[in-house]
């Protein structure tokens, strides 16, 4: 796993412990290109689909604990994934997202399992936003 974990970030344009110069890794747009860019937005929406991993887990907990309704669900994802300020446009076409589903509900367990699930599509949009890829 750790050799694959390795790769990926080949893949996304670092080499681990291999930089392109005694400089180091550049920042910004000099490393990512629409291939890298790609690779990078898929491997993390791989992580946060996974609603059992700890960082996950935990941004579900405070979910349960603050808040059912769209904006404050999306405000509270955007404060855990980063903090992360997003266009005005972004943000609404998040809380849609989610608004479209209903509220979140933790009521029974199958409620849950499909909040959790919702949760997790909405992470995966906000992993594929320009202010996540560039923070």
């Amino acid at each position: 796993d750790i050799m694959e974990r390795a790769n990926q970030i080949t893949y996304m344009g670092q080499e681990l412990l291999n930089p392109p110069s005694v400089e180091g890794w550049h920042t910004g747009t000099e490393w990512i290109n629409s291939g890298s860019l790609m690779r990078r937005t898929n491997f993390f929406a791989e992580m946060v689909s996974d609603v059992g991993r700890p960082g996950i887990r935990h941004i579900v907990d405070e979910l349960r604990s603050n808040g059912r309704s769209p904006d404050a669900v999306v405000d509270t994802c955007l404060d855990l994934m980063g903090p992360l300020e997003v266009d005005g446009k972004a943000r609404t076409e998040l809380v849609d997202h989610l608004a479209a589903g209903g509220g979140l509900s933790w009521d029974s367990e199958e409620a849950s399992e499909r909040s959790e699930q919702r949760v997790s599509e909405l992470l995966q949009l906000i992993v594929s936003l320009r202010e996540y890829q560039f923070a």
